[in-house]
């Protein structure tokens, strides 16, 4: 807490030439608001007025940076010859709070130095010299009804201006996002299958929407008179998610093809269109700034059931609902 303890003292001065800001968002804090944003903050707490300028002789370094499931934000207050004066850590599990946080702690640093402009009493205006007179009256002489001079009122500062209502952050720009892993799902073929995907999308700090693609390779099935086929699944997804630190939860709308090929001693093949809705949930653990693991599980239920119809009322069917897990490494631009 030493940054409201000590600051003052040293802020509460106007320095020369104002105060300058250096806002740098470290690992994994790249999606926190802009600078614009603390300016923001700081300037509604201060009545509207954005106490920083580029080439302040005075600095306020702000760094914010990822640390688990939480964001923290430090601040320290440098003097025009660089010795650190005071310094303070906040910590919040949403960075658009801690920017909030952050620019509140400046405006209380802050304002000692705007108010000591502002609220400084004007000097009182020079006596003018009285006339000379010829000459003064013994004291005894003096009327007794005069009536004794009355001091001046004091100069009275004016009352500071209320501040305006604090705006919040502005939004930040989205992050743009890639991603590639494997998957095993079962419910489409008869057996369980392999497969891989691809994703492209963007993702703010608790909100993200993508494009999914992905294949199930072929899982053989005999299902009458000795008969192979292969069964594959083709398809993509539109898919919404929302973030709380580590977690994150989905809405999957889902479109393909399923393919059934004949492997041994048939020939032939036929693609039917397959439809699908699911949930999917899962964990995601950074591995850097720009690199995440992400551990999800889906289940969807089928809409469509492509099915293989053969003689004798045989057939091979999709299952009423599917379940996928996946293991997806994602990429953050």
């Amino acid at each position: 807490m030493s940054l409201v303890l000590a600051a003052p003292p040293a802020f509460g001065q106007a320095p020369p030439g104002g105060v300058r800001l250096s806002y740098t968002r470290g690992p994994g804090a790249e999606g926190c608001p802009e600078e614009q944003a603390l300016r923001d903050v700081v300037a509604g707490q201060l009545g509207g007025t954005d106490p920083f300028v580029g080439g302040g002789g005075r600095r306020v370094e702000v760094i914010l940076v990822r640390e688990g499931r939480r964001f923290l934000g430090e601040i320290a207050l440098y003097d025009g010859d660089g010795r650190r004066l005071g310094g303070q850590e906040l910590a919040s599990t949403a960075c658009g709070a801690l920017v909030e946080d952050v620019g509140t702690a400046l405006a209380i640093v802050l304002r000692p130095a705007r108010s000591a402009r502002e609220l400084a009493p004007a000097p009182p205006p020079s006596p003018e010299p009285a006339p000379l007179e010829a000459a003064s009256p013994p004291a005894s002489e003096a009327s007794p009804r005069a009536p004794a001079p009355v001091p001046a009122p004091p100069c009275q500062p004016a009352a500071p201006a209320r501040p305006a209502a604090r705006p919040g952050p502005s939004p930040a720009w989205p992050r743009f996002q890639v991603g590639l892993g494997a998957l095993i799902a079962e419910g489409i073929a008869p057996a369980p299958a392999v497969g891989f995907s691809g994703s492209v999308g963007a993702r703010w700090e608790v909100f993200s929407i993508s494009l999914e693609g992905g294949v199930h390779l072929p899982v053989a099935a005999t299902p009458y008179r000795g008969r192979t086929f292969g069964v594959s699944w083709l398809g993509g997804s539109v898919i919404s998610c929302g973030h709380a630190a580590w977690f994150f939860g989905c809405a999957i709308v889902t479109a393909g093809r399923v393919r059934h090929v004949g492997m041994i001693n048939v020939t032939g093949e036929a693609m039917m269109p397959y439809a699908g809705l699911g949930l999917r949930g899962g964990l995601e653990v950074p591995i850097s700034p720009h690199l995440a693991a992400q551990l999800s599980g889906e289940l969807r239920a089928n809409v469509s059931r492509p099915a293989l119809v053969f003689p004798g009322s045989l057939k091979l069917s999709t299952a009423a609902t599917s379940t996928v897990g996946a293991l997806h490494l994602v990429a953050s631009f």
